[in-house]
């Protein structure tokens, strides 16, 4: 087992009974429902066939301790950075359209390399940003703070879910 985290049989997954939250360090988490839940993923076993690949794979979910003032900020930032980024793929895909005057195979298909762009890569990025004008850090950099992750980190266990 953890230290200082009980398993929750009915949800699966390990809950904290520290309060104090990972992301601000100045206030307690009240709920669980403030927490922040990180799937960690572990390779048990590989194989590598010329027609076959398969991976076998442990997870769990951990929660991080977050207070009600940082959840809110994490949904508040993701939501604001997702607006603009599809604010600017927009923009991206009129500016391609007015460009080529018309619907024509080279502007739809950067226009929706401009909307690739706009969601994988840049909101992301301004969510980082907006969070870090608040002081605390992000949901995936906070998770990484945590001592209890960060042990089960340097043990194996990864972000990514692995793939064959």
């Amino acid at each position: 087992m953890i230290d200082n985290y009980t398993f929750n049989e009915y949800e699966k997954r390990f809950e904290p009974l520290e309060k104090e939250c990972t992301y601000c360090r100045e206030e307690k988490m009240e709920s669980l429902n403030d927490c922040c839940f990180v799937a960690l993923y572990a390779t048990n076993d590989r194989t590598n066939l010329i027609v076959y690949r398969s991976v076998k794979y442990s997870a769990i979910t951990i929660g991080v301790p977050r207070c009600s003032s940082c959840k809110q900020v994490h949904i508040s930032t993701q939501s604001k950075a997702n607006w603009v980024s599809l604010g600017i793929s927009a923009f991206v895909l009129i500016f391609i359209i007015y460009l080529f005057f018309g619907f024509n195979p080279f502007s739809i298909v950067f226009g929706l390399f401009g909307i690739f762009i706009g969601a994988v890569l840049i909101a992301p990025k301004l969510t980082e940003t907006y969070t870090n004008n608040y002081g605390i850090y992000t949901m995936k950099d906070g998770a990484e703070t945590n001592q209890v992750i960060h042990d089960l980190v340097l043990a194996g266990w990864s972000f990514t879910k692995p793939s064959a």
